[in-house]
Parts: structure tokens; C-alpha cells; sequence
């Protein structure tokens, strides 16, 4: 299950595992957030064993929006051990791909062919 995050225990979350996509999101976002979670809940049922899967809602968790950079809501925060790889919009994007790249040690990116399916 997608683990709802509080700033008290993100930093470990992430470090957990070899890799995390954690979704930023908002309450009041009708309109892309549950496409998102289900991209969120599709990947998870793939790649469970090697990525925690995480969401962190913006309006309370502020400080933690801030401090990845956040430009918009959705997108997804990606982690390699332990370490911030990539901020993205998370409107049609392919979150599985992104995760099976970052596992592999690949780059990911706004240019890396995963956007816009």
C-alpha cells in the first residue's frame, strides 16, 4: 500500500529500500490525483520488493514541498539510495518505466522517453 508520509519519518522512508517514488500531491487536486495513484498503485504492484512507495500531501507537509524544489502538484519525487533523482509532473508519465530505469542505474529525466504515452 502507498504509505502516507509525515516529515517526521520521509528521510527514512526513502533510505529503505534501493529506490523510492514518493507522490506529492493535494487534496483539492480532482482532476490528476487519482490517475496518479493508480500509476502509483500499478507500479507498486510490479516493483514492491525494491521501491517504497510513498505520498506526501502538499498543504500539510509544506517544509518537505519545499524542500525538493515542488513547482507543481501532482508529481513524483524518485530516490536512489537514499538520494534525490528526479522531481516530475506526474500528468502522463509512465511511473513504472521511470522505476525500472532508476533500478537499472539509468538516468531518468524529463528527457528520457517516458513522458506523454
Amino acid at each position: 500500500m502507498v504509505r502516507q508520509l509525515t516529515g517526521k519519518e520521509y528521510e527514512s522512508y526513502v533510505k529503505e529500500k534501493a529506490a523510492a517514488a514518493i507522490h506529492f500531491d493535494a487534496a483539492w487536486d480532482v482532476k490528476y490525483r487519482p490517475i496518479t495513484q493508480q500509476e502509483m498503485k500499478d507500479a507498486e504492484a510490479a516493483l514492491s520488493e525494491e521501491v517504497n512507495f510513498g505520498k506526501v500531501d502538499c498543504d500539510q507537509e509544506i517544509p518537505r514541498a519545499q524542500s525538493i524544489g515542488l513547482l507543481s502538484v501532482p508529481a513524483v519525487a524518485y530516490y536512489r539510495d537514499g538520494k534525490l533523482v528526479a522531481v516530475l509532473p506526474a500528468i502522463q508519465q509512465d511511473i513504472h518505466g521511470r522505476l525500472v530505469r532508476l533500478l537499472r542505474g539509468d538516468p531518468i529525466g524529463k528527457d528520457d522517453g517516458l513522458d506523454g504515452r
